[in-house]
């Protein structure tokens, strides 16, 4: 049954990322329109745990639009499938801790381009819980917790440019809001994760460099 219901999961997540691949590719097509897929890695901790470190490793694929402002300034909108969580050190022998929680992010940035090769980003993620699994030693299982569905996220960027349209992306994430209001008796938990990825633009439009 545990199985079938993650398969289920992973499944709703392909087709939901497909749906919105086609809705993005149609928006790239647009004149004013650039489009733009992400792919990194993300690591995680999260605050409130009694953990530290950034040790949780997570995979980050993303879709996204932007639509020049000025020719420094445009906005990029997103929908990206991102892994986040904590757990134990690898050196640690006494605990054996790991959660594993999957997200469907959609980031709002308003990017500033200081150089013709860098840029600044400033940006709100809303987030929406697909799925969570705890591993104390005998393999990933559902949480008997039932965290928020929905929380934010402040994401400052930047991005560095070694070709005009391919970029090196360093994204710091942190969570506006505790995401287990919905637990009693618990301590706040906030979502701290760093995110390197590589990005490509695509479309008619040449953002003027």
């Amino acid at each position: 049954m545990l199985t079938h219901s993650i398969r289920f999961s992973e499944f709703k997540v392909r087709f939901l990322f497909l749906i919105c691949a086609f809705t993005f590719w149609q928006y790239s097509q647009a004149q004013s329109f650039k489009g733009i897929i992400t792919g990194g890695a993300n690591a995680c901790q999260i605050d409130g745990d009694g953990l530290s470190g950034f040790h949780k490793p997570g995979d980050m694929l993303g879709l996204g639009v932007e639509r020049e402002l000025h020719k420094r300034w445009s906005v990029i909108l997103g929908i990206e499938f991102m892994e986040k969580g904590s757990r134990t050190s690898s050196q640690d022998s006494i605990l054996y801790f790991k959660w594993k929680m999957q997200y469907i992010d959609v980031p709002l940035v308003l990017s500033f381009k200081a150089h013709p090769r860098f840029r600044f980003q400033a940006g709100i993620t809303p987030s929406i819980l697909l799925n969570e699994k705890i591993d104390v030693g005998y393999g990933y299982q559902k949480t008997s917790f039932k965290d928020d569905p929905f929380h934010l996220l402040v994401a400052p960027a930047v991005e560095f440019f070694p070709l005009d349209n391919v970029s090196l992306l360093l994204r710091y994430q942190y969570s506006l809001i505790r995401f287990n209001s919905q637990v009693q008796n618990t301590i706040p938990k906030f979502h701290n994760l760093i995110t390197v990825g590589l990005r490509f633009y695509f479309g008619n439009e040449t953002i003027e460099q």
